[in-house]
């Protein structure tokens, strides 16, 4: 059960990250390689697809989306998209990718020059070096998921 929710909840964040309007219709695929995974989506696929607004839940052993999808990985091995095409306005949503690109770099490029302080290790708690250190390789990865997502949408 623990599969589906974290199916539904990663199909309600791509909805949120893009901007896909509450009351649209999506289509949603999903690529599980594991049989257990394949039949307990398939059973549950009348809930999922109430639960995210979808038009159709497509199940599959390999995901096969079209390029300019929204995708995240599941539990299991298993991935889900959300085919975007006639669902957001793709130069606007780049425009507000990049925008949230460069904030992010910025505020990586802040916290990097604090860590390259030798005071700031020094005097800092070690906690909070740490802490700072976390948030670095955060903003990497979410820059790295901006990137792929940016690029998907050309």
């Amino acid at each position: 059960m623990q599969a589906v929710i974290d199916l539904i909840s990663r199909v309600r964040n791509i909805r949120s990250e893009m901007n896909i309007k509450p009351g649209e219709r999506v289509p949603v695929l999903v690529g599980a390689p594991e049989e257990r995974l394949r039949t307990l989506f398939s059973t549950s696929g009348e809930q999922i697809s109430k639960l995210v607004r979808a038009s159709e839940v497509s199940i599959s052993t390999r995901l096969t989306a079209p390029r300019a999808s929204a995708r995240a990985v599941l539990m299991g091995g298993a991935e889900v998209a959300i085919p975007l095409e006639g669902l957001i306005d793709f130069d606007q949503e780049r425009q507000r990718l990049s925008r949230e690109k460069e904030k992010l770099q910025a505020e990586a490029a802040k916290l990097e020059s604090q860590v390259a302080n030798p005071d700031f290790i020094e005097r800092a708690p070690a906690e909070k070096v740490k802490g700072v250190r976390q948030r670095i390789a955060d903003i990497s990865q979410r820059l790295s998921q901006l990137q792929q997502t940016i690029e998907n949408l050309k």
